[in-house]
């Protein structure tokens, strides 16, 4: 799993988003309307076409968001990094937005907001799944805390 070898003891992978495809595409549109210009150097297409796509094939290559039972970890970038790593208690918000396209072809943005901040993930693919199988683990988490704080009332009133 990307970057997740630190899971804890009882702590397991649920999901993990992935960047969509498609995000690639408005720049290689774009790369391929400068072909007219640079036909006579391959070489200088070659530079051109990597100047235009290298940004958003970093982002895709570079972009890590998991979901685990216990905590939501996310890392965007190569240089600039932005990372989360939160328990599901301090999550406040999962929201997502897609335009147009979006909806069509099923990406989008989703938008968490927690304790330590906000951070949004751009592009990825199916991004209602993972706002909802966060609301369930945010659930199943709370349910598994109350459990257990009522097994240990129940305990302590024994004794």
């Amino acid at each position: 799993m990307t970057n997740m070898d630190n899971l804890s003891k009882d702590e397991s992978v649920v999901t993990q988003a992935k960047v969509h495809w498609i995000c690639l595409l408005p720049r290689m549109i774009l790369t391929l309307l400068f072909i007219p210009l640079t036909a006579e150097s391959f070489f200088g297409f070659l530079i051109l076409a990597l100047i235009i796509v290298a940004p958003v094939l970093i982002r895709m290559l570079t972009t890590t968001l998991v979901l685990t039972n216990k905590r939501i970890y996310g890392k965007v970038g190569l240089i600039n990094t932005k990372s989360l790593d939160t328990p599901l208690n301090k999550i406040n918000t999962v929201s997502i937005s897609s335009g147009l396209f979006g909806k069509i072809f099923g990406y989008g943005v989703i938008h968490i907001t927690s304790s330590s901040g906000n951070y949004n993930y751009k592009g990825i693919q199916n991004p209602s799944v993972f706002r909802d199988a966060v609301m369930e683990e945010i659930e199943r988490f709370d349910e598994a805390k109350i459990k257990k704080q009522a097994a240990e009332m129940a305990a302590a009133m024994k004794q």
